[in-house]
């Protein structure tokens, strides 16, 4: 990397954490938050790459284990890394996708990527997702860090909720980062030209 990408990842990263306070409830699950902080990780992923936007979710991570203290901020926190990265394993398939075109076909499809990013990062994030919390954080995670497991039957009537979950924060998380990503490049001429 560069001066110039690690100047631009600290400062994608900063802005991750000052959104870390805001969030919006839920309205059908009392304990559940639409957040922010996702959204300055999409944007540097699509301005400068993979590894930019990894760092970024990675120092992101770092900082709120260090500002959560205690068992939940030490477990629980790099778990948002993990559902960061199967939101950014969609928009790069995409991304891929959306590049391997042939010249002709790419004017077709420049009109609306953001629409490809959001659907693959949507798909993505909600199926890797739904088995990870089932799998992981409902049966290991949880129960390490409360002290008590979970019925099958319990996690299984909490699944619809975390679907619905896992697919409607990335609907306004990526094109949200991408048209900032597209704005921050038109305006600073830096970055992929989205």
């Amino acid at each position: 990397m560069n001066t110039k990408i690690i100047a631009v990842t600290i400062a994608f990263a900063a802005l991750s954490i000052a959104l870390v306070p805001i969030r919006i409830y839920t309205l059908y699950w009392s304990s559940w938050y639409y957040y922010f902080w996702e959204i300055p990780i999409v944007a540097a992923f699509l301005l400068f790459g993979l590894k930019c936007g990894v760092s970024v979710a990675v120092l992101n991570t770092i900082a709120r284990m260090v500002l959560v203290p205690g068992p939940l901020g030490f477990f629980m926190l790099p778990w948002g890394l993990v559902v960061t990265s199967s939101t950014l394993l969609g928009v790069y398939l995409a991304y891929k996708l959306f590049t391997r075109r042939p010249s002709q076909e790419k004017t077709l499809l420049g009109r609306r990527p953001v629409i490809y990013f959001t659907g693959l990062g949507v798909l993505s994030r909600a199926a890797i997702m739904s088995f990870l919390d089932y799998a992981v954080l409902y049966r290991i995670l949880l129960p390490l860090v409360l002290g008590r497991s979970f019925s099958d039957a319990y996690i299984i009537a909490l699944m619809p909720g975390i679907v619905f979950f896992n697919v409607t924060l990335p609907l306004y998380t990526i094109p949200i980062g991408y048209f900032a990503a597209k704005t921050v490049s038109k305006n600073l001429k830096v970055g992929n030209q989205l």
